[in-house]
């Protein structure tokens, strides 16, 4: 009989730790790794199901084909396959696909089955396939990546470069939690608003709490409810004394923790963790102010680029750059014309470097700079919603470089679709985020560009590129638009040349110093950090621009020893 107790003991014993073993399961699933891979534009979509009359390669997820020697100049659709399994636990959980980015159209199915199609190569999408999944046997996942759409001169890396995950959640789910946290300086207080995103997947209505934290400042409950297949935002605001609060600065970029519990009968159903700073980054007249002080503030442009990496950039490359850039003197750029990756982002926020972000619509002859364009719409809503909570970012803009391709270039203006479309994304980016700066990065302010024909009135600050006389382009856009800071958000004087001595043009340095004398231009960034690859017109026969002050291996060229200095008497 004692035996048998025993074992009866044991039993119980096991299966509590079994049990509470499958509570704790971890809700999300990588599935990033080795996929399967296909490169080919005139393979039949429904031969790609058929295994047997398909030639896989293997590939590295996240990454991009065009970094392997033999895709390296390949421009088309590339197939991913890839197969996993469900945790039985997880039957009777809302079951999501995740994809981070994949450049630049998306078509995804599970099982044989089309989820759907995402356009736009820098944001995040989703798909819930808790219908569609199989929890008996292995289910297959296969992505067509297609790189043919092109912007700028930078490459145009194909494939799925950012993480791949399911996640599982109960019927009711946190979509987000948007915090804004802003000080007065003359209340002495500081106004915090946290908007919810809740998301129903039941047939009925539910009513939810959440019970939110914020490490030593704040501690309270919400309820919503939440009707049957259905999202609803919902938003708490408070206030706490300046005093007690440690602000976000270049120096001292102090982050706190949002973590919210949501509860429903008392059970917990999900948990939100987000970091954000304390900063108010305004304009005032002519000037930038940071936290009550004015600055002026320089930086240097960088490109998603590397020959190993391709742009799915890994923690070290992005810490070593960043890093470098700062050190030179730097802490404000619109790094990128496209939505940056979310490891820049948070590496920002941890060293208090300040952040422009723009989505990829550029030049003379953008097809997407139309009036109210739902595709451009789209990729600002993905960008603004995935970044809202980042102290780093102080602004958005909405397209760099567009002008006509009818006048001369001397007298640049943006056509009347292009004004349409800067006009309507100015209006929409205050529909999303009004606690931000807006802009938009212009070659014809200092050319044809009128009050008639630009929309300068909306945007908080102006920005200009200036591949000329930099200081007359300064001068004149002040002449014309008075009132608002200028910042130079590119400057050059044609490619710098290779490493390691290759300089900075005396016509260049010239230029940046005489802006220093310039008080309402808030700063400038030169383009760019690093050499990057490009097809577009005049790349030299290496295959990189080399407009970086370090070559596209990091590789430092006196130009970067030049700039540091140049920097530093900006700063004196």
């Amino acid at each position: 009989m004692k035996t048998l107790y025993y074992l009866l003991i044991l039993f119980f014993i096991l299966s509590s730790c079994q049990n509470s073993q499958e509570k704790n399961t971890e809700t999300k699933i990588s599935l990033n790794g080795t996929w399967q891979f296909l490169a080919s534009s005139e393979v039949n979509e429904s031969d790609v199901f058929k295994e047997q009359s398909i030639q896989w390669d293997t590939i590295k997820v996240p990454g991009n084909w065009d970094t392997r020697k033999r895709y390296s100049e390949y421009v088309g659709k590339g197939y991913y396959q890839k197969q996993f399994e469900i945790p039985k636990n997880w039957n009777g959980k809302q079951i999501r696909l995740k994809f981070n980015a994949v450049y630049e159209t998306a078509k995804v199915w599970l099982n044989g089955n089309l989820l759907g199609v995402h356009v736009g190569g820098y944001t995040p999408f989703d798909f819930n396939i808790t219908d569609k999944i199989d929890f008996n046997k292995s289910n297959s996942i296969v992505v067509m990546a297609d790189n043919t759409y092109k912007r700028g001169a930078w490459w145009a890396w194909g494939g799925i470069s950012r993480d791949v995950t399911l996640y599982a959640n109960e019927e009711v789910r946190i979509v987000y939690q948007h915090i804004t946290s802003v000080p007065n300086f003359e209340t002495k207080k500081v106004d915090f608003t946290i908007k919810y995103k809740l998301e129903n997947n039941s047939k009925k209505d539910i009513l939810t709490k959440i019970y939110a934290s914020i490490d030593g400042i704040y501690a309270d409950s919400l309820a919503i409810s939440v009707k049957g297949n259905s999202a609803t935002i919902s938003e708490v605001k408070f206030q706490k004394e300046l005093s007690k609060v440690k602000l976000w600065g270049f120096n001292s970029p102090n982050l706190y923790q949002l973590n919210s519990t949501l509860k429903i009968a008392g059970n917990e159903v999900d948990l939100a963790k987000d970091k954000f700073g304390v900063r108010k980054f305004e304009v005032r007249g002519e000037q930038f102010y940071l936290n009550n002080k004015a600055v002026r503030m320089n930086g240097v442009n960088r490109v998603h680029d590397h020959p190993d990496y391709g742009n799915t950039e890994p923690d070290h490359l992005v810490k070593s750059d960043l890093l470098d850039i700062k050190s030179l003197g730097c802490n404000f750029s619109r790094l990128m014309h496209a939505p940056l990756s979310k490891n820049i982002l948070k590496f920002c926020d941890s060293i208090g470097f300040l952040l422009v972000e723009e989505i990829p619509v550029w030049g003379d002859n953008d097809p997407q700079s139309y009036p109210n364009n739902p595709q451009t719409k789209q990729w600002l809503k993905e960008m603004i919603e995935r970044d809202y909570n980042h102290p780093s970012i102080v602004g958005w803009s909405v397209g760099n470089e567009l002008h006509d391709t009818n006048s001369s270039w001397k007298e640049k203006v943006l056509s009347e679709g292009q004004y349409g479309y800067v006009n309507s994304m100015l209006d929409y980016i205050d529909e999303l985020d009004t606690s931000r700066l807006k802009t938009y990065a212009s070659l014809s302010a200092y050319r044809g560009g009128t009050l008639e024909n630009e929309p300068f009135d909306k945007i908080d600050f102006i920005s200009i590129n200036s591949y000329g006389d930099a200081v007359e382009h300064a001068q004149t856009t002040h002449e014309k638009f008075p009132g608002k800071p200028i910042f130079i958000s590119e400057i050059g004087k044609g490619q710098i040349g290779p490493a390691p001595e290759a300089k900075l043009s005396d016509e260049l340095v010239g230029y940046i110093k005489g802006l220093k004398d310039l008080p309402y231009v808030t700063g400038l960034s030169i383009w760019s950090y690093n050499d990057y690859r490009s097809n577009y017109k005049g790349t030299p026969e290496s295959g990189f621009r080399e407009w970086g002050i370090v070559d596209e291996r990091r590789n430092k060229k006196k130009a970067y020893y030049q700039l540091k200095e140049v920097y530093k008497a900006w700063q004196e």
